[in-house]
């Protein structure tokens, strides 16, 4: 939907024209958003560079609406505070320097020719250039540079600045369709580059305005069929805040952040100052800008999760999908975990447990999105099987619940499905099984115990809901715990490892367990979950 279109074509624009046109982009950006997140998979397969970008977007509006009816160099400042506070994401921040880079050319001018429009396009790109340290070609900012180089190549000549407009949004156009032969991913995953896609798609939307018609929301050919591709990603978190200070010197942050992760992005001024990195130690990163400032708009996503999220949709997508049979929701709390459920049959998963107060709502929601006409649900959570009970009759379809409290009884209930018995008896086989398995969990105490036999921020090993061994050393607790848990007779043990814990830690806890426990296979996942450094299993 486009707003505040025109009939007649012109020579100039004028500040009354910046808003409508800031509607119109973003309003193509809203209609295309879902295309654009499924397109996602670089820097990481996160599924959400439409999102980041209307977001950015609608700051960008908001700020603008705000300033009133005054001058464009006023207007532009606001346009570029709001793309600096409102960007979100690694696409958000670049199309937030694209932005600025344009504005300062625009402000300059009481009106905005083609020629203006030219040198605002030429500015954006090279701002969005030198705001990232290590530019990856095949990625948005090949596209901006091509718009403006394609722009460039008119300078000089009489053109309307819609006609303008057009040659860049056909240049913007070929340039994504050259995206997956510049960068590899792309290929191998079947798209072209979801934040240049984006650009075109905004560009597309200030052409509709300015020829005053609807044009075709469907930018690229061709990017229909993606592979889902299982993507090793290093950095686990998109930390992302604005940080004010005095003065900061933001070369010396961007070079202390690349030691903490990469997608790394300062920008702004030393004042005011957009962060942006992806990293293992968010805490580490926050940690760090506090001494320098303040920081605000403080946004933490966990990448993974959010791939497994893209991941899941991509392939209900590509599946034929039938009536017959039974549909498993599960309620997961970590990437890894989901990944796993994923693999061992559940139909759709739903992001909660320990750390997110689940709603019978977002039960129902996930019951209907299985197109099986019987569901099982998993809540993996004494704190989500009440919820996951009051679904029952709220649906068309046919719900039962497997009251599994952790999980190990997850897994253990899901090995025991069974895709030809009826649901009636799977739900026995499945409670029947998880009831074998013994559940222990590692996690911080977040008080003093009363009797004085643990501190704040000790380590907690529990079973059977009871605290059966703590101290200040995780790999001690954690292999105490298990001396609790074992017995004669158990055979496996698996371990979850949370998204608090190191690689090396990980390592070493298989050792410590393979010296005190010989007899026993062991089985190590990176669960991802938060709250939890372990979530153990004993069977």
């Amino acid at each position: 939907m486009i707003t505040n279109t025109r009939r007649q074509t012109f020579t100039t624009l004028s500040r009354s024209d910046i808003i409508p046109l800031l509607n119109a982009s973003l309003a193509a950006l809203v209609e295309c958003q879902h295309e654009i997140d499924r397109l996602n998979v670089y820097p990481v397969p996160d599924g959400d560079t439409g999102t980041n970008m209307v977001l950015t977007m609608k700051s960008v509006r908001d700020e603008a609406v705000k300033v009133g009816d005054t001058s464009i160099k006023e207007l532009a400042k606001a346009v570029i505070y709001g793309s600096l506070i409102g960007a979100r994401g690694n696409s958000g921040v670049i199309l937030s320097q694209i932005i600025r880079g344009a504005l300062e050319r625009i402000e300059k001018h009481n009106e905005i020719t083609s020629e203006v429009i030219i040198e605002a396009l030429i500015n954006g790109a090279e701002v969005a250039y030198q705001a990232v340290k290590k530019p990856v070609e095949g990625t948005m900012l090949t596209v901006i540079k091509d718009m403006a180089r394609a722009a460039e190549s008119l300078l000089g000549k009489e053109i309307e600045p819609a006609d303008l407009i057009g040659y860049v949004v056909e240049e913007g156009n070929k340039s994504v369709e050259r995206t997956p032969d510049l960068l590899p991913i792309l290929k191998e995953s079947g798209v072209v580059d979801a934040g240049g896609y984006g650009l075109v798609v905004m560009m597309k939307g200030i052409l509709s305005a300015l020829k005053g018609v609807r044009l075709d929301s469907d930018a690229i050919k061709g990017a229909n069929s993606l592979t889902v591709n299982e993507e090793n990603i290093e950095y686990a978190y998109c930390a992302e805040f604005i940080l004010k200070s005095g003065g900061i010197d933001m070369e010396d942050l961007e070079n202390r952040l690349y030691h903490l992760g990469d997608s790394v992005l300062v920008v702004g001024m030393p004042e005011l100052t957009k962060v942006h990195v992806h990293t293992n130690d968010p805490g580490k990163v926050l940690q760090i800008a506090t001494e320098l400032g303040l920081i605000s708009e403080v946004q933490i996503n966990n990448i993974i999760e959010q791939s497994v999220a893209r991941a899941q949709a991509l392939r209900e997508e590509g599946r034929v999908l039938e009536e017959t049979g039974i549909g498993i929701v599960a309620v997961s709390s970590g990437g890894g975990i989901s990944e796993i459920l994923l693999s061992l049959g559940v139909s759709v998963i739903v992001n909660g447990g320990q750390s997110m107060n689940l709603s019978t709502a977002d039960l129902v929601r996930a019951v209907n999105n299985v197109p099986n006409s019987e569901v099982i649900i998993l809540p993996n959570n004494k704190n989500v099987i009440l919820s996951a009970q009051q679904v029952v009759g709220l649906t068309e379809k046919t719900v039962m619940v497997i009251p599994t409290r952790s999980i190990p009884e997850a897994f253990s209930a899901l090995l025991a499905f069974d895709g030809e018995a009826p649901l009636d008896k799977n739900v026995e086989m499945m409670i029947d099984k998880c009831g074998e398995v013994k559940t222990g969990e590692v996690a911080h105490a977040i008080r003093d115990s009363e009797n004085g036999s643990f501190m704040k921020d000790d380590f907690i090993g529990l079973y059977n809901d009871e605290i059966k061994v703590s101290g200040s050393d995780l790999l001690q607790v954690t292999t105490g715990l298990l001396e609790e848990m074992i017995d004669d007779g158990d055979e496996v043990v698996t371990v979850l490892a949370g998204n608090q814990v190191s690689e090396d830690q990980v390592e070493r806890l298989v050792d410590m367990i393979e010296d005190k426990f010989s007899d026993l296979d062991i089985d190590v996942h990176i669960g991802g979950q938060p709250i939890y450094s372990f979530i153990i299993s004993v069977e």
